[in-house]
């Protein structure tokens, strides 16, 4: 797992940020497809008596056509959504607006060049038409300023640029106010992008703040906790509850000081980050006590994971006052398969297990097991025979 998203636990809370918001901006989505319909049928009432009705007729229905594919692969953005990794919602979203803005930007090119006359009065309402789909869609061109300019390069470019070609100035000045605008969706567009990414980028700072411990960049207790209560209304897949506590940790900070103490526990930090596992959530509880909390766990994989991190504890080695000495934890660990409890009592077997871990000499894992599943719930203190002592 990488610096940035030490936990699993992003992808419920802080992901959600990132996801949520632009959600919000394709409410606006709709507007694409109905302007598209909306502007064929405006330009088909307004030109209809100077247009050959064969071919304005083939306009209108692809015009139709286009707004129909645009609703059609809105819903099916909206589908793929709901099967979709929350990191991969807001990617499809740009996609599916840079898409569509693409294609309404070749039809109305086409139309531009194609279909209608050369004269002010029908080019007129064209270029306002133009002009207000642009406007319509600049909520959703803020989620992906891309789409803007394979909107514009090919919608309204030509348009301007035959309007300032023309030799005649009421046109000309139509071609720059035309380019004017199109310059200033671009910077409206950009402005709002900014806008939203810095508000997207300050909220998640703020969430990893609120939910995660400062000193070593784990989850903290009241996000640990919240994902325990998360899966006691889940009732997820079997899981398992890992404390540790370092030993004789105090003895650290009072003989060679509070920095040597917060080293120690930034370096347990990254032991616990690089050991879990991607959907795990490891967390500093206070102090020098930790826990990690792994869904879809068997005991024998807890037991594994465990070792691994008291292993790799066991490597650290600090030197004060002129000795040198080792450092160990303990570790206790309840599963919901074995003890049938809620996260609650599991969370009670799990601490009681380390103190007795520690009470059995430390530097050991100690595993938490109950044999009556009701007693377990029952019993305001977890019930639990040692069955594993394994010594590293």
């Amino acid at each position: 797992m990488n610096g940035e998203h030490p936990n699993q636990v992003l992808l419920n809370l802080d992901d959600w940020q990132r996801v949520h918001r632009p959600r919000e901006l394709m409410h606006f989505a709709p507007v694409m497809p109905l302007s598209t319909a909306g502007g064929c049928l405006a330009i088909a009432l307004y030109l209809w008596p100077v247009l050959p009705h064969a071919s304005s007729s083939a306009w209108l229905a692809a015009g139709l056509a286009l707004s129909l594919t645009q609703w059609w692969s809105l819903r099916l953005i909206g589908a793929a959504a709901a099967r979709r990794a929350p990191a991969r919602e807001p990617l499809g979203r740009r996609r599916w607006i840079v898409f569509n803005a693409l294609a309404a930007g070749v039809f109305w090119g086409v139309t531009t060049a194609v279909l209608f006359p050369a004269s002010v009065e029908h080019q007129l309402p064209l270029a306002l038409i133009l002009i207000a789909i642009t406007a319509l869609w600049l909520p959703l061109f803020a989620l992906a300023p891309l789409g803007l300019l394979v909107f514009t390069v090919p919608g309204l470019l030509p348009m301007a640029f035959g309007l300032l070609a023309s030799p005649y100035p009421p046109q000309t000045t139509m071609g720059s106010l035309l380019l004017l605008l199109i310059c200033v969706f671009a910077a409206t567009a950009l402005a709002t992008s900014r806008i939203f990414f810095a508000d997207l980028a300050a909220r998640r700072a703020l969430y990893h703040q609120a939910t995660h411990d400062p000193l070593v960049g784990l989850a903290n207790r009241a996000e640990f906790h919240r994902r325990i209560q998360t899966l006691e209304i889940m009732r997820a897949r079997p899981y398992a509850i890992l404390f540790i506590d370092l030993d004789h940790f105090k003895e650290v900070n009072d003989t060679a000081g509070h920095a040597t103490g917060d080293e120690l526990l930034r370096r347990a930090g990254i032991v616990l980050r690089e050991s879990v596992r991607k959907e795990d959530l490891a967390a500093r509880l206070g102090g020098d006590e930790f826990a990690v909390l792994m869904e879809d766990c068997a005991a024998t994989d807890a037991l594994q994971i465990a070792k691994t991190i008291l292993e790799r504890i066991n490597t650290f080695a600090l030197t004060y006052n002129g000795h040198r000495r080792r450092v160990t934890a303990s570790i206790g660990i309840a599963c919901s398969a074995e003890l049938c409890a809620s996260p609650g009592r599991l969370i009670e077997a799990a601490d009681q297990a380390c103190y007795a871990a520690k009470r059995a000499g430390r530097n050991r894992i100690e595993v938490a097991s109950g044999s009556d599943a009701g007693a377990a719930r029952a019993s305001s203190r977890a019930s639990f025979a040692l069955i594993s002592d394994v010594p590293v």
